[in-house]
């Protein structure tokens, strides 16, 4: 067996209290909508989208993609017979699954779970970047899910670009047997990055931590050097440059300097990506 090694979740990089920011958050989101599609275009659902189930990569480029994995509770939502494709019709009395957090109402009412449920639940993990759900203290199951069912959308994206609005509007015009409209959506999250001058290749927020902990760890470092250069004459100013970009050159701080991540500076999707229907249903 051969397994492909990760690094850490969402869950253990980005804060519960709202604090993430809009960069990050819409472009988190077009790759989480990305892993998503590819998911359905090969006929399963994946039930149980939340941030500690969206990984990035272990290291150097793959570091930049976000990544959907634990298909524990995945369901086929299609049925091939002889060449042909069609949706599952689906059943009347289901068991719970799903993580309460992030699940749709439609899983809380136990409804057969689509399309639309895991962008249901990419729409809470989004809106969670900005602001602490309206659920968060909440424990019961019930109680959340009518707490989701009260909560306006312009509540739970109340600190969000008006944008993701329209992707709960267009979420609430599916049904089971509806094709999320993916370029849609895409759009909506694009025109943010677009309105806001964002980047693919602009470091992610724990990027940016990371490179703050590095320069707080190796200052001592680079004042000793400097001192120890300063006592041997080297009085010119493009001296003591030179010795500390030599000192930072070598470090992994080095991909996040002057704003963007060298190992990535061009988008990572395009529209047609999410324009292209696959299982063509």
């Amino acid at each position: 067996m051969v397994m492909t090694l990760f690094g850490r979740s969402l869950n253990a990089l980005l804060p519960r209290s709202g604090q993430t920011s809009v960069s990050t958050q819409v472009r988190v989101g077009i790759q989480i909508l990305y892993g998503i599609k590819q998911l359905h275009e090969v006929g399963y659902v994946h039930r149980d989208v939340k941030p500690a189930n969206l990984l990035v990569g272990r290291r150097g480029r793959e570091a930049r993609f976000v990544h959907l994995l634990d298909f524990g509770l995945a369901r086929e939502y299609v049925l091939r017979s002889d060449g042909t494709v069609k949706i599952r019709v689906p059943r009347t009395n289901t068991l719970f699954r799903g993580t309460t957090r992030y699940c749709s109402v439609n899983a809380h009412m136990r409804g057969e779970q689509g399309r639309p449920d895991d962008l249901w639940s990419m729409a809470y993990v989004l809106a969670e970047m900005r602001d602490t759900l309206p659920w968060h203290k909440l424990t019961s199951k019930d109680e959340i899910g009518d707490k989701k069912k009260s909560t306006p959308d312009s509540m739970l994206f109340n600190n969000s670009p008006k944008q993701l609005l329209d992707i709960t509007t267009h979420l609430r015009s599916l049904n089971y047997y509806t094709r999320p409209d993916y370029f849609r959506i895409y759009k909506d999250l694009d025109s943010v990055m677009e309105g806001s001058g964002f980047s693919f290749g602009d470091p992610f927020d724990w990027e940016v931590r990371r490179r703050r902990t590095i320069r707080r760890k190796r200052k001592p470092k680079i004042f000793q050097a400097l001192k120890t250069v300063s006592t041997q004459s080297l009085t010119g100013s493009t001296d003591l440059d030179e010795m500390r970009n030599k000192m930072l050159g070598s470090s992994d701080e080095s991909s996040l300097s002057n704003g963007n991540v060298s190992v990535e500076k061009t988008f990572m999707f395009t529209p047609e990506d999410f324009k292209r229907n696959e299982i063509g249903l």
